[in-house]
């Protein structure tokens, strides 16, 4: 038979069990398993184990100072390993009463899943295991090796998976990496990388007590202090004050000029509809949207408080005022240079008094365009939903793909299920059936070129 029909009788045995597959997922979305509270977590861990021997895969929990990470490895006919990345931990369920079908029953409305889980991530989990499952049944084999790693502490920034992935370097060298999923509207889209994150908290402190507002004439006050610090960091025109804030951003090069040019232009109007926008940041054109998104750090006020803000009047000069400062950072950005740099900022602009806490570090990282992970996964994207995927050479989010790319030293390439409609991290989380089953095809048909090549 040749290879192609072989693919084509994988593909269609994934169709076949639709009904199957679908059951699966709701099983595990079915088990609670909220990492911010602990909630469920062991037993998770427990199912993914078995979910993962039932699948045919050699499967290990390894306890580690957190949450359980759980592996699995199954030997495939080519010389190459690919490893995939999932996590089975999810987010809380807040606000409770937007939701429209029970978060934990899973069930099937209207051709979704809804579910909290069901796209991130429990839904990419069982599309590459159904996946698996279908070359076993039809081939008795897999076209490449596979090593799985599913953690439990994505949604709490990952603090386990660097120490397991430095421990276990030998166990994880492999060829290529395939992410959790990356949200598409249309068309499959590879992201190559991630944003890094530095995360601050600004302190101002200007008395011990809120004072009566007649003395707001003598008594200084925390809220204008720490406003007249964050309007000294960024201007009117979103170019950030902070000096050496761009110091080591770098100029693109040529393929990933390449890449950028290629994006699709986002739809500005839309969005400004949807979500009811003033206006867009600059008011760009909708063509330069992706290339500012994608390629520029920002510096973003995530949140701030003093004072009272509570209903109704009270009339008090704030001793007070906290702001957070979350900057989204490209390659060769780090959080802890940036972090300095708003310290050494403050103390040059008079603000000498600001506290400065780093609460968060991510750092960004990008993988090669070039890679046969990024191959496998176009050729993957024609064969299944004939149309060229849309490769983000940067990625937009802050996940730890940077912990494989930079201690691991393999290609990676983000890549899944998830659609930008899922509802991801709110109510009424969703996953088409349609997209289960096109997207366990899809992982089939990446394993198949990745072996292959």
């Amino acid at each position: 038979m040749p290879a192609s029909d072989e693919l084509d009788a994988v593909l269609s045995h994934i169709e076949e069990n639709t009904d199957r597959i679908v059951s699966d997922l709701q099983e595990l979305c079915r088990q609670k398993s909220i990492s911010t509270t602990h909630i469920g977590i062991d037993e998770m861990a427990a199912l993914i184990l078995e979910r993962l021997e039932r699948a045919g895969l050699e499967a290990t929990i390894h306890k580690t100072g957190g949450h359980p990470i759980v592996t699995g490895r199954l030997t495939g006919a080519g010389a190459k390993t690919l490893l995939f990345y999932n996590h089975y931990d999810v987010q809380p369920l807040d606000p409770l009463d937007e939701w429209t079908s029970p978060p934990f029953e899973a069930n099937v409305v209207d051709g979704y899943v809804v579910a909290r889980g069901a796209t991130d991530n429990k839904g990419n989990i069982i599309s590459r295991l159904a996946a698996f499952e279908a070359f076993l049944a039809v081939r008795g084999e897999l076209p490449c090796s596979v090593m799985y790693i599913i953690e439990g502490e994505e949604e709490i920034g990952s603090p386990s998976l660097l120490p397991f992935i430095n421990e276990n370097k030998d166990m994880l060298s492999v060829d290529g990496c395939i992410w959790e999923d990356t949200f598409r509207e249309d068309v499959p889209v590879l992201s190559l990388g991630n944003k890094g994150l530095c995360y601050l908290e600004l302190r101002c402190r200007t008395a011990n007590v809120d004072f009566h507002s007649s003395h707001a004439q003598i008594y200084e006050n925390a809220a204008w202090r720490l406003n007249w610090a964050l309007a000294s960091m960024k201007g009117s025109d979103e170019k950030v004050l902070v000096e050496g804030f761009y110091d080591d951003v770098t100029p693109l090069t040529e393929k990933e000029e390449e890449l950028v040019r290629l994006m699709k232009p986002y739809d500005g109007a839309e969005r400004k509809k949807k979500f009811d926008l003033r206006r867009l940041a600059l008011d760009l054109p909708d063509e330069e949207l992706p290339r500012r998104h994608l390629t520029n750090p920002s510096f973003n006020i995530a949140g701030m408080d003093a004072g009272y803000t509570g209903e109704g009047v009270k009339t008090i000069v704030s001793g007070r005022a906290r702001a957070k400062i979350d900057c989204r950072l490209v390659v060769d950005q780090d959080p802890e240079k940036i972090r300095d740099c708003v310290r050494r900022h403050l103390d040059r602009h008079g603000f000498e008094d600001i506290e400065v806490e780093l609460l968060f570090k991510s750092l960004p990282a990008k993988s090669d365009p070039e890679s046969i992970t990024v191959k496998a996964c176009q050729e993957a994207s024609r064969r299944v939903y004939d149309a060229e995927a849309v490769i983000n050479p940067f990625g937009s989010g802050s996940t730890p793909t940077w912990m494989v790319i930079r201690n691991l030293g393999i290609p990676l390439v983000g890549t899944g299920v998830g659609y930008i409609t899922a509802r991801t991290h709110s109510a009424n989380e969703n996953l088409k059936v349609e997209h289960l089953i096109n997207g366990a095809k899809y992982m089939a048909a990446i394993c198949e070129s990745f072996g292959n090549a």
